[in-house]
């Protein structure tokens, strides 16, 4: 009885399971349909995101909102839609457009659109950026406390969009000691009476729009807003009320005397002035002292502001950045090269990881006599070969760690971008050599570079991200190096496909901060012998030097 228990238990565990296969047959294939492409006339960028089924367009002033024309769309294979809009089509997007997908089941997208209008009013003494309501055409624009808003010189606006024209004012000016309402065609600069609000009339596309502004009083404080350190100087922002001549005076903290500047920018009631003053990149000039205390105020013939402390920042350098130190680990087996002092050392490190673990020579070595410089110091420079290993791999060096081999889409390597920094360079200079070859092999999207020439790269992007970034190349995790990633302070690139001859050519890369007031926590350095190595894309034998790299401040 038990044997036959048994036989009948599994018999029905068989039978389950062939009932969960019958269902997985019959189930429905797991595409989804996608909006793929999408591009309207008019655009300045467009956003697809699949996972909320949106696609969101950013219009530039000129384009007509309610009337958007489809340049081209498309979505995924197999897809229907019966009013997906073909190139051509006009689409209202003043408001959210729904459209309804179906392949095997019914998928809603929304396309939706804005425009951002830049608009502004000036004036002499002017507090600050105009205020503006755009549903109810109204804005208030600040000005001094000391300004007669009787006679108010407005010197230039802007109210809709680009190629648009106010045409005209409306308002209450005096006459035989009367205030007497009259229309006034515009010109700028003009003088105007404020006393009350005004209309301006604007003639957008043929339309004509109505705006009123109020003009207000402000106290104006004599301040400094905001001080910039840098390593050798400081750029200052300040305010006053219009009357007297600014200038800026700064000097160490504990000195009895200070230092003059008349050098400064008035922009309304808005100063700016670098301290202490003229070209601190030229290393001759006048220069602050780095990682020192400083105070700064502003000051007119009558009066002077509170002093504003600040403290210069310090040229510090990422250590190794010569590539003199190597060792060599044979822990795994593949005898790996690392450009670092020791094992215990993490700051930079190369692919030589990945390929080790397939078996392969390392595409990133020490080279001991083709150096940049004779100087007795330096010892080593870095070469940076790419190869074919099993897969494409690009002769590299970052700061960073390589972590481990990773499995996804294809094989790749996960690895961790970024060493500590907290300075703020102007630039880094250093030494390279290339001899590229021809884009042989090539991933997807980047087949159509077959049989183009190799680029070089290097790559700087300081950011204050609390931990370095985890690049995981199998499965597509890559750092966004746009403007649109928030952790980025500054970014600096280099490519070129300049064969330099078998020579060390000099460069000096200037970093863009992206947000200058800002203090960075990791800086990411690359250098690659294939500028879409990350890509698993390249030319077989693109080799690539790096000596004596160097942070420059000012």
């Amino acid at each position: 009885m038990g044997y036959l228990k048994n036989i009948f238990l599994s018999f029905c565990i068989l039978a389950s399971m062939q009932s969960c296969l019958i269902d997985n047959d019959m189930s429905y294939p797991r595409a989804r349909a996608n909006i793929t492409a999408f591009e309207v006339d008019g655009q300045k960028s467009v956003t697809i995101d699949e996972n909320t089924r949106t696609v969101t367009i950013e219009l530039d002033e000129v384009a007509d909102i309610s009337a958007v024309k489809v340049m081209s769309a498309a979505m995924t294979d197999g897809a229907s839609c019966p009013d997906f809009p073909v190139p051509g089509t006009v689409l209202d997007l003043t408001y959210p457009k729904k459209f309804v997908l179906s392949i095997y089941q019914d998928y809603e997208w929304t396309v939706s659109a804005s425009q951002s209008i830049e608009r502004y009013v000036r004036c002499d003494n002017q507090a600050g950026e105009a205020s503006f309501n755009v549903k109810d055409r109204d804005v208030t624009v600040y000005v001094s406390d000391v300004q007669d808003l009787s006679s108010v010189n407005i010197t230039d606006m802007k109210l809709e969009a680009e190629g648009s024209e106010v045409i005209s004012t409306t308002g209450y000016e005096l006459e035989n000691w009367e205030m007497v309402e009259k229309t006034r065609e515009c010109s700028f600069p003009m003088q105007l009476n404020c006393l009350l609000q005004r209309r301006f009339t604007v003639l957008d596309r043929g339309e004509e729009i109505v705006w009123t502004m109020s003009v207000v009083k402000k106290k104006v404080d004599l301040s400094v807003s905001s001080v910039n350190a840098w390593c050798y100087h400081a750029d200052v922002e300040a305010s006053y009320d219009g009357t007297g001549t600014p200038y800026i005076e700064y000097r160490q903290q504990g000195a009895e005397q200070w230092t003059r500047i008349d050098d400064i920018s008035v922009d309304g009631l808005v100063i700016t002035a670098s301290i202490p003053g003229g070209d601190t990149a030229d290393e001759t000039a006048e220069r602050l002292a780095a990682g020192t205390a400083y105070e700064v105020r502003v000051c007119t013939e009558d009066a002077q502001s509170s002093p504003v402390a600040f403290t210069t920042g310090t040229p510090d350098q990422i250590e190794n950045m010569g590539f003199d130190q190597w060792w060599n680990s044979k822990e795994d087996n593949s005898g790996s090269w690392y450009p670092n002092a020791s094992s215990s050392v993490k700051i930079w490190d190369t692919a030589n990881g990945g390929t080790g673990f397939l078996g392969g020579t390392n595409p990133t070595q020490p080279e001991y006599s083709f150096l940049a410089t004779s100087d007795p110091d330096n010892t080593a420079a870095a070469k940076l070969q790419s190869m074919k290993v099993g897969k494409f791999a690009a002769g590299n060096l970052y700061t960073g760690e390589f972590l481990k081999v990773s499995a996804g889409g294809g094989l790749g390597a996960l690895l961790n971008w970024g060493t500590p920094f907290t300075a703020r360079p102007r630039a880094l200079k250093g030494y390279y050599s290339y001899s590229p070859v021809e884009i042989g092999e090539a991933d997807p999207p980047y087949e159509s570079l077959k049989g183009q020439m190799d680029k070089c790269q290097i790559l700087v992007i300081l950011t204050d991200m609390d931990n370095p970034f985890t690049v995981d190349t199998a499965n597509g995790i890559f750092f966004d190096q746009t403007q649109a990633n928030e952790d980025i302070i500054a970014y600096a690139k280099y490519e070129s496909s300049d064969d330099t001859g078998g020579q060390y050519r000099e460069f000096n890369l200037e970093l863009e901060y992206w947000r200058p007031d800002a203090t960075p926590k990791y800086a990411i350095v690359i250098a690659c012998a294939s500028y879409l190595g990350n890509y698993f894309t390249g030319g077989v034998g693109s080799v690539m030097y790096v000596d004596e790299f160097e942070f420059i401040y000012d």
